[in-house]
Protein backbone atom coordinates (compact mmCIF):
# COMPACT_ATOMS: atom_id res chain seq x y z
CA UNK A 1 0.00 0.00 0.00
CA UNK A 2 1.24 3.06 -0.94
CA UNK A 3 0.16 7.04 -0.65
CA UNK A 4 1.88 10.48 -2.53
CA UNK A 5 3.13 12.78 0.23
CA UNK A 6 4.16 15.93 -1.24
CA UNK A 7 8.03 16.38 -1.00
CA UNK A 8 7.36 20.00 1.27
CA UNK A 9 6.43 18.14 4.06
CA UNK A 10 9.95 16.26 4.12
CA UNK A 11 11.44 18.93 6.36
CA UNK A 12 8.93 18.89 9.30
CA UNK A 13 7.08 16.49 11.92
CA UNK A 14 4.08 14.57 10.57
CA UNK A 15 1.48 13.51 12.91
CA UNK A 16 -0.28 11.26 11.05
CA UNK A 17 -3.38 8.51 11.48
CA UNK A 18 -5.63 10.22 8.75
CA UNK A 19 -4.40 12.77 6.35
CA UNK A 20 -6.63 15.37 4.28
CA UNK A 21 -5.20 17.05 1.33
CA UNK A 22 -6.79 19.73 -0.99
CA UNK A 23 -10.45 20.44 -1.84
CA UNK A 24 -10.23 23.00 0.89
CA UNK A 25 -11.56 26.66 0.34
CA UNK A 26 -9.55 29.64 0.47
CA UNK A 27 -9.46 30.99 4.20
CA UNK A 28 -8.99 34.23 5.09
CA UNK A 29 -6.82 35.40 7.81
CA UNK A 30 -8.11 35.49 11.19
CA UNK A 31 -8.66 38.97 12.82
CA UNK A 32 -5.62 40.96 14.39
CA UNK A 33 -7.83 42.28 17.33
CA UNK A 34 -10.77 40.69 19.38
CA UNK A 35 -14.54 43.17 18.59
CA UNK A 36 -15.52 44.90 21.49
CA UNK A 37 -19.50 44.40 21.94
CA UNK A 38 -21.48 47.37 22.53
CA UNK A 39 -23.90 46.77 25.08
CA UNK A 40 -26.63 48.93 26.84
CA UNK A 41 -29.93 47.83 29.00
CA UNK A 42 -33.50 49.63 29.47
CA UNK A 43 -36.08 48.39 31.75
CA UNK A 44 -39.63 49.36 31.22
CA UNK A 45 -42.91 48.30 32.57
CA UNK A 46 -44.55 46.45 30.43
CA UNK A 47 -48.49 46.29 29.96
CA UNK A 48 -49.37 44.77 26.36
CA UNK A 49 -47.55 46.93 24.02
CA UNK A 50 -45.02 49.91 24.16
CA UNK A 51 -42.48 51.29 22.20
CA UNK A 52 -38.59 51.36 23.65
CA UNK A 53 -36.11 53.98 21.72
CA UNK A 54 -32.94 52.24 21.81
CA UNK A 55 -29.56 54.22 23.39
CA UNK A 56 -27.14 52.85 20.66
CA UNK A 57 -27.95 51.41 17.09
CA UNK A 58 -28.04 47.75 17.73
CA UNK A 59 -27.20 44.78 15.29
CA UNK A 60 -29.03 42.64 18.16
CA UNK A 61 -31.11 42.84 20.41
CA UNK A 62 -32.13 40.10 23.78
CA UNK A 63 -35.10 40.80 25.80
CA UNK A 64 -35.46 38.97 29.28
CA UNK A 65 -37.73 39.55 31.98
CA UNK A 66 -38.70 38.92 35.71
CA UNK A 67 -41.79 36.97 36.72
CA UNK A 68 -44.44 35.60 33.91
CA UNK A 69 -41.92 32.71 32.58
CA UNK A 70 -45.26 31.80 29.94
CA UNK A 71 -45.18 35.27 28.18
CA UNK A 72 -45.65 35.22 25.09
CA UNK A 73 -44.03 38.29 23.63
CA UNK A 74 -42.85 39.32 20.34
CA UNK A 75 -40.68 42.17 18.76
CA UNK A 76 -40.67 44.37 15.75
CA UNK A 77 -38.07 46.86 14.83
CA UNK A 78 -37.47 50.24 13.29
CA UNK A 79 -35.06 52.56 12.62
CA UNK A 80 -37.29 55.75 12.90
CA UNK A 81 -40.39 54.91 15.68
CA UNK A 82 -42.45 55.45 12.87
CA UNK A 83 -42.24 52.19 10.14
CA UNK A 84 -42.19 49.11 12.00
CA UNK A 85 -40.69 45.78 10.58
CA UNK A 86 -42.62 42.90 10.50
CA UNK A 87 -42.88 41.13 14.64
CA UNK A 88 -41.14 38.09 15.22
CA UNK A 89 -41.91 36.23 18.11
CA UNK A 90 -39.39 35.84 21.34
CA UNK A 91 -37.99 32.62 20.68
CA UNK A 92 -36.56 31.57 24.68
CA UNK A 93 -32.79 31.31 25.20
CA UNK A 94 -31.64 27.89 26.00
CA UNK A 95 -28.84 28.63 28.07
CA UNK A 96 -30.52 31.62 29.84
CA UNK A 97 -32.93 28.66 31.24
CA UNK A 98 -30.58 26.71 33.05
CA UNK A 99 -30.48 29.81 35.47
CA UNK A 100 -33.97 29.42 37.18
CA UNK A 101 -33.23 32.22 38.69
CA UNK A 102 -36.85 33.83 38.64
CA UNK A 103 -35.43 35.30 35.04
CA UNK A 104 -37.11 34.45 31.89
CA UNK A 105 -34.32 34.93 29.00
CA UNK A 106 -35.16 35.28 25.10
CA UNK A 107 -33.29 34.50 22.87
CA UNK A 108 -30.67 36.75 20.68
CA UNK A 109 -32.61 38.43 18.06
CA UNK A 110 -30.47 40.29 14.57
CA UNK A 111 -32.28 43.91 14.26
CA UNK A 112 -30.32 45.55 11.65
CA UNK A 113 -28.75 48.87 12.89
CA UNK A 114 -32.34 49.33 14.86
CA UNK A 115 -32.86 52.97 17.26
CA UNK A 116 -36.79 51.31 18.06
CA UNK A 117 -38.19 48.22 19.31
CA UNK A 118 -42.13 47.69 19.49
CA UNK A 119 -42.61 44.99 22.08
CA UNK A 120 -46.17 43.01 22.97
CA UNK A 121 -46.64 40.59 25.47
CA UNK A 122 -49.80 38.53 26.02
CA UNK A 123 -49.71 39.22 29.68
CA UNK A 124 -48.54 42.79 31.71
CA UNK A 125 -44.98 42.40 32.75
CA UNK A 126 -43.84 44.35 35.48
CA UNK A 127 -39.89 45.11 34.39
CA UNK A 128 -38.86 44.13 31.15
CA UNK A 129 -35.01 44.39 30.58
CA UNK A 130 -34.12 45.55 26.83
CA UNK A 131 -30.96 44.23 26.02
CA UNK A 132 -28.71 46.40 23.45
CA UNK A 133 -25.93 44.77 21.58
CA UNK A 134 -23.78 46.47 18.87
CA UNK A 135 -21.20 43.64 17.89
CA UNK A 136 -20.91 44.15 13.90
CA UNK A 137 -17.57 45.79 14.24
CA UNK A 138 -16.02 46.53 10.99
CA UNK A 139 -15.58 42.79 9.26
CA UNK A 140 -18.55 41.68 8.71
CA UNK A 141 -18.37 37.86 8.64
CA UNK A 142 -15.34 37.30 7.13
CA UNK A 143 -13.80 34.62 9.44
CA UNK A 144 -10.60 32.47 9.36
CA UNK A 145 -10.16 29.42 10.24
CA UNK A 146 -8.10 26.97 12.17
CA UNK A 147 -5.29 24.50 11.29
CA UNK A 148 -6.98 21.39 10.10
CA UNK A 149 -5.86 18.43 13.10
CA UNK A 150 -6.06 15.02 11.48
CA UNK A 151 -5.87 12.06 14.84
CA UNK A 152 -8.81 9.80 13.54
CA UNK A 153 -10.22 7.69 10.90
CA UNK A 154 -12.74 10.84 10.40
CA UNK A 155 -10.84 14.27 9.32
CA UNK A 156 -11.67 16.87 12.17
CA UNK A 157 -13.70 19.73 9.88
CA UNK A 158 -12.45 22.85 9.75
CA UNK A 159 -13.01 25.00 12.88
CA UNK A 160 -13.37 28.93 12.88
CA UNK A 161 -11.24 30.00 16.27
CA UNK A 162 -12.45 32.65 19.23
CA UNK A 163 -9.88 35.01 17.51
CA UNK A 164 -11.27 34.48 14.47
CA UNK A 165 -14.79 35.45 14.95
CA UNK A 166 -13.51 37.81 17.09
CA UNK A 167 -14.49 37.28 20.71
CA UNK A 168 -13.00 39.71 23.35
CA UNK A 169 -11.11 37.27 25.72
CA UNK A 170 -11.48 39.55 28.12
CA UNK A 171 -15.05 39.04 28.40
CA UNK A 172 -14.43 35.43 30.87
CA UNK A 173 -11.68 37.01 32.38
CA UNK A 174 -11.70 38.29 36.19
CA UNK A 175 -9.70 42.25 36.68
CA UNK A 176 -6.85 40.07 37.52
CA UNK A 177 -6.76 38.04 34.57
CA UNK A 178 -8.09 34.67 35.72
CA UNK A 179 -11.08 32.71 34.51
CA UNK A 180 -14.31 33.52 35.52
CA UNK A 181 -15.14 29.98 34.79
CA UNK A 182 -12.46 27.89 34.77
CA UNK A 183 -12.19 24.91 32.50
CA UNK A 184 -13.08 21.19 33.79
CA UNK A 185 -13.09 18.19 31.74
CA UNK A 186 -14.38 15.12 31.45
CA UNK A 187 -14.49 11.94 28.72
CA UNK A 188 -16.73 12.65 26.13
CA UNK A 189 -20.08 10.41 26.68
CA UNK A 190 -22.62 11.79 24.30
CA UNK A 191 -23.08 14.38 21.57
CA UNK A 192 -25.82 16.77 21.97
CA UNK A 193 -27.53 19.32 18.92
CA UNK A 194 -29.42 22.58 20.02
CA UNK A 195 -30.61 25.45 17.87
CA UNK A 196 -30.06 29.34 18.59
CA UNK A 197 -33.78 30.11 17.87
CA UNK A 198 -32.23 33.23 16.43
CA UNK A 199 -33.31 34.39 12.61
CA UNK A 200 -32.57 32.45 10.10
CA UNK A 201 -30.75 33.67 6.87
CA UNK A 202 -28.45 35.42 9.15
CA UNK A 203 -26.19 38.35 7.46
CA UNK A 204 -23.68 38.42 9.62
CA UNK A 205 -23.54 34.56 11.83
CA UNK A 206 -20.14 35.80 13.13
CA UNK A 207 -21.69 39.13 14.99
CA UNK A 208 -24.87 37.09 15.93
CA UNK A 209 -21.95 34.83 18.02
CA UNK A 210 -20.45 37.52 19.52
CA UNK A 211 -24.03 39.16 20.96
CA UNK A 212 -24.74 35.18 22.24
CA UNK A 213 -21.28 35.33 23.96
CA UNK A 214 -21.96 38.10 25.68
CA UNK A 215 -25.67 37.56 26.36
CA UNK A 216 -24.30 34.76 28.26
CA UNK A 217 -20.49 35.43 29.58
CA UNK A 218 -22.20 38.85 30.94
CA UNK A 219 -25.93 39.25 31.27
CA UNK A 220 -26.18 35.49 32.25
CA UNK A 221 -23.31 35.85 34.18
CA UNK A 222 -21.54 32.45 33.00
CA UNK A 223 -18.62 33.79 32.07
CA UNK A 224 -18.48 32.37 28.45
CA UNK A 225 -20.44 31.37 25.74
CA UNK A 226 -22.58 28.21 26.43
CA UNK A 227 -22.36 26.07 23.39
CA UNK A 228 -19.23 24.09 22.79
CA UNK A 229 -19.22 24.98 18.99
CA UNK A 230 -22.17 26.64 16.55
CA UNK A 231 -22.64 26.24 12.86
CA UNK A 232 -24.06 28.83 10.41
CA UNK A 233 -26.08 28.31 7.65
CA UNK A 234 -23.16 27.97 5.28
CA UNK A 235 -21.46 25.36 6.99
CA UNK A 236 -18.95 27.46 8.62
CA UNK A 237 -18.21 25.66 11.95
CA UNK A 238 -17.20 28.07 15.01
CA UNK A 239 -15.14 27.41 18.21
CA UNK A 240 -17.71 28.12 20.76
CA UNK A 241 -16.78 27.36 24.87
CA UNK A 242 -13.22 28.33 25.70
CA UNK A 243 -11.24 25.44 26.53
CA UNK A 244 -7.60 26.25 26.29
CA UNK A 245 -5.17 27.75 24.67
CA UNK A 246 -3.74 25.85 21.29
CA UNK A 247 -0.77 25.50 19.92
CA UNK A 248 -0.43 27.99 16.69
CA UNK A 249 -1.61 26.18 13.60
CA UNK A 250 -3.48 23.84 15.82
CA UNK A 251 -7.44 23.50 15.25
CA UNK A 252 -9.59 23.65 18.84
CA UNK A 253 -10.96 20.54 19.45
CA UNK A 254 -12.89 22.00 22.95
CA UNK A 255 -10.33 19.11 24.83
CA UNK A 256 -7.87 18.77 26.97
CA UNK A 257 -4.44 17.44 25.85
CA UNK A 258 -5.76 13.96 26.92
CA UNK A 259 -8.78 14.14 24.77
CA UNK A 260 -11.34 15.06 27.58
CA UNK A 261 -13.59 17.64 26.50
CA UNK A 262 -14.73 20.97 28.38
CA UNK A 263 -17.82 21.48 30.16
CA UNK A 264 -20.76 23.81 28.83
CA UNK A 265 -23.49 25.07 29.74
CA UNK A 266 -25.89 24.18 27.20
CA UNK A 267 -28.39 21.42 28.92
CA UNK A 268 -28.72 21.62 32.53
CA UNK A 269 -27.70 18.34 34.10
CA UNK A 270 -26.24 16.92 31.34
CA UNK A 271 -23.37 19.56 30.30
CA UNK A 272 -19.94 17.62 31.89
CA UNK A 273 -19.02 14.68 29.88
CA UNK A 274 -21.18 15.80 26.48
CA UNK A 275 -20.88 18.15 23.30
CA UNK A 276 -23.85 21.08 22.62
CA UNK A 277 -23.45 21.68 18.68
CA UNK A 278 -25.73 25.00 18.11
CA UNK A 279 -27.23 25.34 14.64
CA UNK A 280 -27.42 29.11 14.29
CA UNK A 281 -30.97 29.92 13.67
CA UNK A 282 -34.50 28.86 14.68
CA UNK A 283 -35.63 25.22 13.05
CA UNK A 284 -39.42 24.76 14.30
CA UNK A 285 -40.86 25.25 11.28
CA UNK A 286 -38.07 25.15 9.12
CA UNK A 287 -35.15 22.80 8.15
CA UNK A 288 -31.39 23.90 8.76
CA UNK A 289 -29.90 24.03 5.46
CA UNK A 290 -27.94 21.70 3.15
CA UNK A 291 -24.30 23.31 3.99
CA UNK A 292 -24.90 23.39 7.99
CA UNK A 293 -26.14 19.83 8.41
CA UNK A 294 -22.97 18.96 6.25
CA UNK A 295 -20.86 20.62 8.43
CA UNK A 296 -23.10 18.78 11.68
CA UNK A 297 -22.60 15.42 10.22
CA UNK A 298 -19.09 15.78 9.80
CA UNK A 299 -18.31 17.06 13.26
CA UNK A 300 -20.76 14.59 14.69
CA UNK A 301 -18.59 11.74 13.02
CA UNK A 302 -15.32 13.43 13.84
CA UNK A 303 -16.12 13.49 17.49
CA UNK A 304 -18.06 9.92 17.61
CA UNK A 305 -15.18 7.94 15.57
CA UNK A 306 -12.72 10.06 17.99
CA UNK A 307 -14.44 9.21 21.26
CA UNK A 308 -15.83 5.46 20.34
CA UNK A 309 -19.47 6.59 20.18
CA UNK A 310 -21.82 4.34 18.22
CA UNK A 311 -24.35 6.96 16.34
CA UNK A 312 -26.71 4.55 16.24
CA UNK A 313 -26.81 3.77 19.95
CA UNK A 314 -28.32 4.57 23.34
CA UNK A 315 -26.17 3.92 25.86
CA UNK A 316 -26.04 4.63 29.72
CA UNK A 317 -24.67 8.50 30.77
CA UNK A 318 -23.42 9.10 34.24
CA UNK A 319 -22.72 12.62 35.32
CA UNK A 320 -19.23 12.74 36.48
CA UNK A 321 -19.90 15.48 38.57
CA UNK A 322 -22.88 14.06 40.09
CA UNK A 323 -22.96 10.26 39.72
CA UNK A 324 -26.38 10.87 38.13
CA UNK A 325 -27.75 8.10 35.73
CA UNK A 326 -29.93 8.10 32.31
CA UNK A 327 -29.66 5.97 28.98
CA UNK A 328 -30.64 8.42 26.21
CA UNK A 329 -29.46 8.54 22.52
CA UNK A 330 -25.95 8.77 21.73
CA UNK A 331 -26.65 11.27 19.79
CA UNK A 332 -29.57 13.39 20.81
CA UNK A 333 -31.17 16.44 20.75
CA UNK A 334 -32.12 19.01 23.45
CA UNK A 335 -35.82 18.47 24.23
CA UNK A 336 -34.60 14.58 24.81
CA UNK A 337 -33.33 15.88 28.32
CA UNK A 338 -35.53 18.94 29.02
CA UNK A 339 -38.97 20.41 28.04
CA UNK A 340 -37.53 22.66 25.45
CA UNK A 341 -38.20 23.20 22.28
CA UNK A 342 -34.97 23.24 20.99
CA UNK A 343 -33.62 22.09 18.57
CA UNK A 344 -36.76 22.92 17.01
CA UNK A 345 -39.81 20.82 16.05
CA UNK A 346 -38.91 20.30 12.12
CA UNK A 347 -35.04 19.59 12.60
CA UNK A 348 -35.64 17.25 15.45
CA UNK A 349 -37.84 15.14 13.23
CA UNK A 350 -34.91 14.90 11.14
CA UNK A 351 -31.87 13.18 13.85
CA UNK A 352 -32.75 9.56 12.67
CA UNK A 353 -31.71 10.37 9.34
CA UNK A 354 -28.61 12.51 10.42
CA UNK A 355 -27.28 9.41 12.77
CA UNK A 356 -27.25 6.92 9.92
CA UNK A 357 -25.65 9.70 7.93
CA UNK A 358 -22.79 10.46 10.64
CA UNK A 359 -22.56 6.20 10.86
CA UNK A 360 -22.21 6.08 7.37
CA UNK A 361 -19.18 8.73 7.45
CA UNK A 362 -17.54 6.66 9.93
CA UNK A 363 -17.89 3.65 8.29
CA UNK A 364 -16.64 4.69 5.10
CA UNK A 365 -13.13 4.75 3.18
CA UNK A 366 -11.71 8.14 2.77
CA UNK A 367 -12.78 9.84 -0.40
CA UNK A 368 -10.62 9.64 -3.74
CA UNK A 369 -8.17 11.39 -4.09
CA UNK A 370 -7.90 12.17 -0.48
CA UNK A 371 -4.78 10.16 0.64
CA UNK A 372 -4.75 8.73 4.36
CA UNK A 373 -2.45 6.94 6.28
CA UNK A 374 -4.12 4.04 8.98
CA UNK A 375 -0.93 1.96 10.65
CA UNK A 376 -1.49 0.03 13.06
CA UNK A 377 -0.60 1.35 16.87
CA UNK A 378 1.88 -1.60 17.88
CA UNK A 379 4.52 -3.61 16.33
CA UNK A 380 4.55 -0.97 13.38
CA UNK A 381 7.49 -1.93 10.73
CA UNK A 382 9.29 1.54 9.83
CA UNK A 383 7.88 2.79 6.92
CA UNK A 384 9.90 3.29 3.92
CA UNK A 385 10.11 6.64 1.78
CA UNK A 386 11.04 6.67 -1.52
CA UNK A 387 11.68 9.65 -3.16
CA UNK A 388 9.70 9.92 -6.44
CA UNK A 389 11.17 12.58 -9.56
CA UNK A 390 8.84 14.54 -11.07
CA UNK A 391 6.65 12.85 -14.29
CA UNK A 392 7.53 16.04 -15.94
CA UNK A 393 11.13 16.51 -15.38
CA UNK A 394 12.28 13.09 -17.31
CA UNK A 395 15.36 13.15 -19.42
CA UNK A 396 14.64 15.03 -22.30
CA UNK A 397 16.37 13.37 -25.69
CA UNK A 398 19.32 15.51 -27.09
CA UNK A 399 18.15 17.44 -30.06
CA UNK A 400 19.74 16.52 -33.33
CA UNK A 401 23.08 18.31 -34.37
CA UNK A 402 24.05 19.34 -37.56
CA UNK A 403 27.16 17.61 -37.99
CA UNK A 404 30.38 20.29 -39.05
CA UNK A 405 33.97 18.75 -38.86
CA UNK A 406 34.78 20.04 -35.66
CA UNK A 407 31.37 18.13 -33.13
CA UNK A 408 30.77 14.99 -32.83
CA UNK A 409 26.85 14.26 -31.41
CA UNK A 410 26.17 15.22 -27.89
CA UNK A 411 25.44 12.26 -25.59
CA UNK A 412 21.89 12.32 -24.02
CA UNK A 413 22.66 13.21 -19.76
CA UNK A 414 21.97 10.43 -17.73
CA UNK A 415 20.02 11.37 -14.28
CA UNK A 416 21.11 9.66 -11.30
CA UNK A 417 19.05 8.61 -8.37
CA UNK A 418 18.30 11.22 -5.53
CA UNK A 419 19.99 10.25 -2.06
CA UNK A 420 18.08 8.44 0.80
CA UNK A 421 15.68 10.66 3.22
CA UNK A 422 17.98 10.96 6.02
CA UNK A 423 17.05 10.58 9.83
CA UNK A 424 14.02 8.53 9.32
CA UNK A 425 12.02 7.57 12.85
CA UNK A 426 8.28 6.35 13.16
CA UNK A 427 6.86 7.14 16.82
CA UNK A 428 3.74 5.43 18.19
CA UNK A 429 1.01 8.25 18.58
CA UNK A 430 -1.51 7.77 21.16
CA UNK A 431 -4.68 8.67 18.76
CA UNK A 432 -4.25 5.28 16.71
CA UNK A 433 -1.22 6.33 14.70
CA UNK A 434 2.32 7.45 14.00
CA UNK A 435 4.56 10.46 14.15
CA UNK A 436 6.93 10.44 10.90
CA UNK A 437 9.86 12.51 10.88
CA UNK A 438 12.61 12.85 8.21
CA UNK A 439 15.33 15.36 6.62
CA UNK A 440 15.30 15.62 2.78
CA UNK A 441 18.54 14.38 1.21
CA UNK A 442 21.39 16.30 0.54
CA UNK A 443 21.49 14.70 -2.98
CA UNK A 444 18.76 15.16 -5.35
CA UNK A 445 20.11 13.54 -8.31
CA UNK A 446 19.53 16.64 -10.82
CA UNK A 447 15.56 16.66 -10.52
CA UNK A 448 13.50 18.32 -7.46
CA UNK A 449 11.54 15.88 -5.55
CA UNK A 450 8.13 16.23 -5.78
CA UNK A 451 7.23 13.50 -3.01
CA UNK A 452 7.67 10.54 -1.35
CA UNK A 453 5.50 7.17 -1.47
CA UNK A 454 5.03 5.65 2.18
CA UNK A 455 5.02 2.24 2.07
CA UNK A 456 3.84 0.20 5.41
Amino acid sequence: MSFRVPARWALAPLALAALVLGGLPTLAAPRAHPIHVAARDVSVALDRERVVALPISASHVALHWRGQPDAVLTGAFSSDGLSFAAPTVIERDEVGEQLRNGETYGAVIYAAGARFVRVASDRPIGRLTVLILDSAGTAGSSVGFGGATVAAAVSQPQVITRAAWGADESLRLNPDSTEKWIPAFYPVQKLIVHHTAGANADPDPAATIRSIYYYHAITQGWGDIGYNFLIDEAGRIYEGRHSRTYAPGESPTGEDLSGNGVTAAHVAGYNSGTVGIALLGTLTSVDTTAAARNALERMLAWKSERHGIDPHGSSLFTNPVNGTQRTFANIAGHRDLAATECPGGTFYGTLPALRNAVAAMIAAPPPSPTPSLTPTPSSTPTPSLIPTPSPTLAPIPTPTLTPTPTLSPSATPQPTSPGAPQNLSATPHKSRGIILTWSAPASNGGSPITGYRIYR
